[in-house]
């Protein structure tokens, strides 16, 4: 089991309905506008991918597993962040 945090940016549309029904089937907790907290049985890729599958195709996702082992994965964020997670949050 894994403690994920979730945050997200919509692009074009703000449906986020499909991701609000599916953090809470999960027992999913919204922590911020457009972050949440959840705990999973999955790895980070898969959290990330279940995620892109309940937003828009254009949106942007970042989703840091902090518990028990940090690691990231996201999705069309740029380099500027995928820099420097890759640099502050260690896989």
């Amino acid at each position: 089991m894994g403690t994920y945090i979730v945050s997200y940016d919509a692009v074009e549309e703000r449906n986020y309905q499909n991701l609000y029904d599916g953090m809470k089937e999960v027992g999913g907790v919204r922590l911020l506008e457009s972050v949440w907290g959840v705990e999973l049985d999955n790895s980070v890729t898969e959290v990330r991918d279940w995620v892109r599958g309940l937003l828009d195709d254009d949106d942007k996702i970042v989703v840091i597993k902090v518990k028990p082992d940090v690691t990231w994965a996201s999705r069309k964020c740029g380099s500027k962040v995928t820099d420097w997670l890759k640099e502050h949050v260690k896989k």
